[in-house]
């Protein structure tokens, strides 16, 4: 007998990677931001992966693109990791 769990009521209406990019976003102490960051762009790189085996889908490749972009504008600008 197979267990089934709930999915997060999040990843249902948004990726798992936009719900961590969000996260990251709103976080304000800078030790729990590089962490945030660092789990946003875990999760943003599995998702292009998947889509680039997968899927066509611009719009979300031009979300992942600015996230991306977004996250290193944060280390740099707030964190001040080169």
């Amino acid at each position: 007998m197979l267990h089934e769990f709930p999915t997060p009521v999040a990843e249902l209406s948004s990726p798992r990677w936009r719900v961590e990019y969000e996260s990251a976003k709103q976080e304000v102490d800078h030790i729990a931001l590089f962490k945030r960051i660092e789990i946003a762009e875990a999760a943003i790189l599995t998702r292009r992966e998947v889509l680039t085996l997968s899927s066509n889908d611009f719009v979300e490749w031009q979300q992942i693109e600015r996230a991306l972009h977004h996250l290193r504008h944060l280390k740099k600008e707030v964190l001040k990791f080169c």
